[in-house]
């Protein structure tokens, strides 16, 4: 009932504006008036909300063969879930349970898969590796999944005796993998040997609300794992340009060597001691205490097998509680948990931004999990960031436009198409030809750059219009033009 109320609104608001544009905003700038074509009968492609998180994908499942240590390759065509998490609707359809999985977080190419804490359990070395290449092999093969964790819980899983750490790439011959990581135990106990794994590295991104992880290869010459990943982190990021390190550069972070103690519950506790001066070397630099803590966290138990908290003291004093901007987060007994640190983690979505010559600038943003994958919430990012992610880059959305003036997006054969509004079509109006071509390319560049999205059609109000300002024809879909993309360098 409700969706049809909001169409009869937008229809009625749609009759008013067939004589002239008078915004939210007031008239355009320039004092200009627009007048949206007469339709010759009710507009029929009213696209409210977002419909491009159910499209369906063809998605390869390999499930575990009961008769040997070997995976059964079997296509299946599936849609996300309510969530949008085609991620985890995949891994429901392998295990045929929605309780087989208790969570994927999927952010920036990297899925972490957390199975039940007793989904290990009673399994030897080589079930345990035949069920995580299980999942790994059916989730690397969607399209923007480039590395996948597997936890029992909120624990690492470990195979031999070692961490099996991210996969990056399909493995089809388990029994020989089992038998390298057989090999690598062998000569990494009897020393001399360095042990190589990928690692999810969880760094803070720039707009101060999420931790991204990187995928990095990190060496590994003895058991002590924490402090390769600490040094790893203090590294900052290689590939994710926005992101910063999580602590300042050149600190001693450790005190002491990390080790590991076991609590009454039988939970084991990384005891991480640290500098003193580390909060004022916090405070210098500008990073928030939550973002150093959280990236630890998420770090370390996305790695070490079997951990079930990290508790940090900081010049002998325990850390029990974090301001986490919207709220405190309290560690009894100073344990922190990966579920403390749960919502931080983001994900990243390439947006557009607008210089001053017509052209575009392509970033990297951080943004929710949720967002990045919706052709719905794409733009509406672009929107909000524009002019606070980055001071000297400007929005390509001219004021006046705000997210609700973008009304609906739907996929179909990849072509998404973009439902706008009135008052976006009227505050249009005062756009110069290279003002209309960067608004137009940074939602047309910015869309196609999502999965299943090749092309981009505009509608306003539910019924086309030959153009927004007057320049670019959009009576049919329009391609991404790369060639508008000119590299960012500040205040140039």
């Amino acid at each position: 009932m409700n969706r049809r109320i909001r169409l009869m609104a937008l229809l009625a608001a749609a009759a008013m504006l067939l004589t002239a544009c008078s915004g939210r905003g007031g008239a355009p700038q320039g004092g200009s008036s627009a007048s949206l074509p007469e339709p010759p009968v009710a507009p029929e492609n009213q696209i409210l909300g977002d419909d491009s998180a159910s499209l369906a994908r063809e998605i390869t499942l390999y499930r575990a063969s009961e008769a040997a240590m070997e995976l059964t390759a079997v296509i299946r065509l599936i849609s996300p879930g309510a969530d949008g998490n085609l991620t985890r609707a995949a891994l429901e359809e392998l295990f045929g349970a929605r309780a087989a999985i208790e969570d994927v977080e999927f952010s920036s190419g990297a899925a972490t898969v957390r199975l039940p804490l007793d989904a290990a359990a009673g399994r030897s070395d080589s079930d345990c590796l035949l069920l995580c290449c299980s999942i790994a092999n059916t989730l690397l093969g969607i399209d923007g999944v480039e590395a996948v964790n597997v936890l029992s819980g909120d624990r690492a899983i470990d195979i031999c005796g070692l961490p099996l750490g991210t996969f990056t790439g399909l493995n089809g011959n388990i029994p020989a993998l089992y038998a390298q990581l057989q090999s690598e135990r062998e000569r990494f106990a009897a020393g001399g040997a360095v042990l190589e794994r990928s690692a999810c590295l969880y760094f803070p991104a720039y707009g101060g609300q999420y931790l991204l992880p990187e995928v990095r290869t990190v060496s590994f010459p003895d058991e002590d794992y924490a402090s390769a990943l600490i040094e790893a982190l203090c590294a900052g990021p290689q590939t994710r340009r926005c992101c910063f390190s999580f602590a300042p550069e050149g600190i001693d972070l450790l005190e002491d060597a990390p080790h590991t103690s076991v609590t009454s519950g039988g939970e084991r506790v990384l005891e991480l001691a640290l500098s003193p001066v580390l909060a004022n070397y916090l405070a210098l630099s500008g990073i928030e205490s939550w973002q150093f803590y959280g990236s630890l966290v998420l770090t370390l138990t996305s790695f070490l097998p079997e951990l079930d908290a990290v508790r940090v003291s900081i010049g002998g004093q325990a850390v029990t509680e974090c301001d986490m901007g919207v709220r405190l987060a309290r560690f009894p007994n100073g344990e922190m948990r990966r579920t403390d640190f749960d919502s931080c983690a983001g994900s990243s979505a390439w947006l557009y931004f607008a210089r001053d010559d017509g052209n575009l600038v392509r970033l990297e943003c951080a943004v929710s999990r949720a967002a990045a994958t919706s052709a719905g919430s794409i733009l509406p990012a672009m929107i909000t960031l524009g002019g606070s992610y980055l001071p000297d880059l400007r929005s390509a959305f001219p004021e006046g436009i705000g997210p609700e003036d973008l009304l609906g997006v739907s996929v179909a054969e990849g072509v998404a198409t973009v439902n706008l509004s009135g008052n976006f079509y009227c505050q249009c109006q005062s756009l110069d030809a290279h003002g209309e071509r960067s608004l137009i390319y940074a939602m047309v560049n910015a869309l196609t750059e999502l999965d299943g999205i090749g092309a981009v059609g505009f509608l306003v109000e539910g019924r086309q219009v030959e153009s927004l300002a007057g320049s670019i024809y959009l009576r049919t879909p329009l391609l991404p033009d790369p060639g508008l993309v000119r590299g960012y360098a500040p205040d140039a």
